[in-house]
């Protein structure tokens, strides 16, 4: 994994005062960019729904699919695929993704989703699919979410970062199986979660979709984290629980 990996978004810790803020920001702000050659599989989502447009990440997992969370495209949404985004947003390839049908179970309780491209990515470096006999307990987590917090905490989510940041950080139990949509506690209960926390490090609005990555294999898929920096552990579905209905969709194998 590559070492570059510090703050993805800026993380603060409860009762800092407005001096220490802008000190971290700027320990933050230093090291936080993605390596060019990291994460050369990352795709931008751009879902619409013919009156705005929203935004969240994914993974190409190979030449014809795109994985990311379901909430990130609603029924009825088209989305369009921005694959080689990283390091050169100049060099951009966009392509239109179509969601994968999926069961009333799989819209209840899993927030993950296949997406397939309309024109396969070839020749686009792909992540790898995990080896499920070994758990991580360091991942990293990137996107592109505003890095920004307010005085009291407050994630903001209306400026996006100019690059793809990438950090590091742990896994740990997951408190609750309820996630946030819109800073409100939803009522569906995502099963298959894997959950991570650091002091220092945490994703915020954008980021959904994005992969949770150790040794160049994709073992989440970024869902929700709490509206206030650091103050809960981020949720991402668990992608060797579903071992069995990505390898029936996409025919690919896992290690």
């Amino acid at each position: 994994m590559a070492g570059m990996m510090t703050g993805l978004l800026l993380l603060l810790l409860a009762g800092v005062t407005e001096s220490r803020v802008v000190d971290l920001q700027k320990r933050v702000f230093g090291g936080e960019t993605c390596e060019d050659t990291d994460r050369r599989y990352h795709v931008k989502l751009i879902p619409r729904n013919g009156k705005k447009d929203s935004l969240c990440g994914g993974s190409l997992i190979s030449r014809d699919w795109i994985l990311t969370a379901a909430h990130c495209v609603p029924d009825g949404w088209t989305v369009t695929a921005v694959l080689n985004e990283h390091p050169d947003p100049t060099k951009a390839v966009p392509v239109k993704a179509q969601p994968f049908p999926r069961t009333d179970d799989q819209k209840r309780f899993h927030d993950i989703m296949l997406l397939k491209l309309d024109v396969p990515a070839i020749n686009f470096p792909t992540v790898n699919l995990p080896d499920c006999g070994k758990r991580p307990r360091l991942v990293q987590i990137a996107g592109i979410g505003d890095k920004r917090v307010y005085k009291d905490n407050i994630k903001r989510n209306s400026k996006l970062a100019k690059t793809l940041q990438c950090a590091s950080t742990t896994v740990v139990s997951c408190p609750s199986s309820k996630v946030l949509r819109n800073n409100r506690v939803c009522s569906r209960d995502y099963e298959h979660l894997i959950c991570y926390q650091s002091k220092e490090v945490d994703a915020t609005g954008g980021d959904s979709g994005e992969g949770v990555v150790f040794n160049g294999m994709i073992y989440g898929v970024h869902s929700a984290s709490s509206p206030k920096a650091c103050a809960s552990p981020g949720k991402a579905m668990d992608v060797c629980e579903y071992r069995d209905w990505i390898t029936e969709v996409t025919r690919l194998t896992f290690p």
